[in-house]
């Protein structure tokens, strides 16, 4: 079967149409040409398309299999078309590659960075180890990474990377149903000596030891860590073994079943990074509103998946949390005097969000993964991405 796309064109009007007459005026050929072309499909595909009669054309049976694919095929070529005249259009664009540890927030970046640099294409991979997101930032084939690090591990970073705190996130933990203390609404991280600490799989300890250091400070002594994959950390959790698992604050989407807890003092923690190289197309006041939008992003996303309501607005200074009332230092100055009536003054500006700094700063406990997409330009082949926390 040989055919144009000037033969799907065809078809298409004719259905659209209903009838080759009509189909022939909006083309802008003659009905007997038309009727010669259709015929030399026909051919083509070995069968009638279209009962020609008094009420018009009707798709045939076969005619009905033909037309979903004739459709598909044209609806691909104009979206060919508009990838194309989008890319001739955008002069001056640029490929900003992004690098991620997987978190809530991280899904968000590709959106924010899209807003900042509207005329830029997106190029967004998981990375899952701080060292190597380092390396690839310094040697230019990353632009711009968003990784998380932890109180007492921050890393050096190699000479021209530059570094922005997003803000500081706490760790919940999540203990079995029937668990002593999964009524309560808080507990000290002393309380959980005892436990295995259960972690999914994810080839990289620096959480592991950022958690074994802050169980060592609370008088726990050293811990057991076992690392698992979510399935069995499940089955775990609901056989209701005394094991307690690291949860991020805000809902994951792992299908774990048992009751988090907020820790008091939120001792576990992780401070959200921007990473970018003085060298690269990526400067201060791009990371800067990239960063004010994640903030934003962070705020937006603690209602519908904050796994303990309330823990934000009971906490200030975290990412999260409402941004403070303004306190100014002296007594305010006298209002001035009303703009005259025909005097159109524009608001100013709001604030932005405040940055609390967590403290810390190193490698990520975040899933190893090949996830990869291109965003406003195609798609790039991946196989997912996993959490490392539940």
């Amino acid at each position: 079967m040989d055919l144009e796309v000037r033969h799907l064109r065809f078809v298409a009007a004719i259905e659209a149409a209903g009838s080759v007459t009509k189909a022939a005026a909006s083309l802008g050929v003659s009905q007997p040409a038309l009727t010669a072309q259709v015929r030399r499909i026909e051919r083509a595909v070995g069968g009638t398309l279209f009962d020609r009669g008094r009420h018009g054309a009707r798709p045939t049976p076969l005619g009905d299999v033909l037309l979903p694919h004739v459709r598909d095929v044209l609806g691909a070529l104009e979206e060919l078309d508009r990838a194309v005249r989008h890319f001739r259009n955008r002069a001056g664009s640029r490929t900003l590659r992004l690098a991620v540890r997987q978190t809530p927030l991280a899904a968000r970046l590709g959106d924010v960075v899209g807003e900042v640099c509207p005329d830029d294409v997106v190029d967004l991979a998981v990375v899952d180890r701080q060292a190597t997101v380092l390396a690839a930032l310094a040697d230019g084939t990353v632009d711009l990474a968003l990784h998380v690090d932890f109180p007492g591990r921050e890393p050096v970073l190699p000479a021209g990377i530059e570094r922005t705190v997003v803000g500081p996130e706490p760790m919940f933990v999540m203990l079995a149903t029937d668990h002593p203390l999964a009524g309560r609404d808080e507990v000290e991280l002393s309380e959980l000596a005892g436990s295995t600490w259960l972690l999914a799989v994810n080839g990289d300890d620096e959480f592991d030891r950022h958690l074994a250091s802050q169980c060592e400070l609370a008088g726990i002594g050293p811990i057991t860590v076992r690392a698992y994959e979510p399935l069995v950390i499940s089955q775990l959790l609901r056989r209701g073994d005394p094991v307690a698992v690291p949860a991020q604050a805000l809902d994951t989407g792992l299908p774990l079943i048992g009751t988090v807890l907020s820790v008091r003092g939120a001792p576990v923690r992780v401070r959200h990074v921007l990473l970018w190289s003085k060298d690269g197309p990526i400067d201060a006041a791009v990371a800067g509103r990239v960063r004010d939008g994640l903030a934003a992003a962070y705020r937006s996303m603690v209602g519908p998946m904050g796994r303990v309501p309330g823990w934000w607005d009971r906490n200030p200074g975290w990412l999260g949390s409402p941004e403070p009332a303004p306190t100014p230092d002296a007594a305010p100055e006298p209002a001035p005097d009303p703009p005259p009536a025909a005097e159109h003054r524009s608001p100013p500006p709001a604030a932005g969000p405040a940055h609390a700094d967590g403290g810390g700063v190193r490698a990520v406990p975040y899933a190893p993964g090949a996830y990869s997409a291109t965003i406003r330009g195609g798609v790039v082949p991946h196989s997912g991405w996993r959490s490392s926390h539940a």
